[in-house]
């Protein structure tokens, strides 16, 4: 039973890959995951950071910072945050189909500006499904309630629990990830009680 040099060759690549890895183990002197460094080392790009609304007016103000349909006032708590939240969305999101359909129907309008209203009409459909779809992902994954934010390239998710938990945050992106392709330094995810 002869041994050819490819074998020799992969079974050195092998043995060495083993080795480096052996060592980076040994030598880190650190046994935790690496998922979970990632979450509790300092901030780094890509990092997701779950945040606690239940503190001030400014950090859960800070959620959609281009759209005037969110109400995020701390005042508002639980199940009614979620509910006001889903209203303000989607009344914010029919003024603009309203305003796409004038200019889509306007006879005084330009051929390029209805493509424009019809692309953004499209996007904002897109985005009703994918807000849809990751909301009920999230509550499959044993979450109370959540409110799913998609504009302009970003994502943010209030969602109810009641534990503060690294991990939950990490389920979250995973998710937002999947379901819309946007990268981790992209959405944010917030804690509401």
């Amino acid at each position: 039973m002869a041994m050819g040099k490819r074998q020799l060759v992969l079974a050195a690549l092998v043995v060495a890959l083993g080795a480096a890895v052996y060592l980076n183990w040994a030598l880190s002197g650190n046994t935790k995951l690496p998922a979970t460094q990632a979450v509790t080392s300092g901030r780094e790009l890509g990092e997701t950071l779950l945040v606690n609304a239940s503190g001030s007016k400014s950090s859960s103000s800070s959620l959609d910072k281009n759209s005037s349909a969110v109400d995020t006032g701390a005042s508002v708590a639980g199940d009614d945050y979620f509910t006001s939240a889903r209203l303000s969305r989607e009344k914010a999101r029919d003024e603009s189909v309203e305003m796409l359909k004038k200019v889509v129907s306007g006879t005084g309008e330009t051929d390029a500006a209805k493509q424009t209203a019809v692309s953004q009409a499209d996007t904002i459909a897109q985005n009703l499904v994918k807000e849809t779809e990751i909301e009920n992902l999230i509550k499959a994954k044993g979450f109370a309630d959540c409110v799913t934010f998609l504009q302009n390239g970003e994502c943010s998710v209030v969602v109810k629990t009641k534990s503060n938990s690294q991990n939950d945050a990490i389920v979250v992106r995973d998710i937002v990830t999947d379901q819309t392709g946007l990268s981790y330094d992209k959405i944010k995810i917030v804690e509401c009680e």
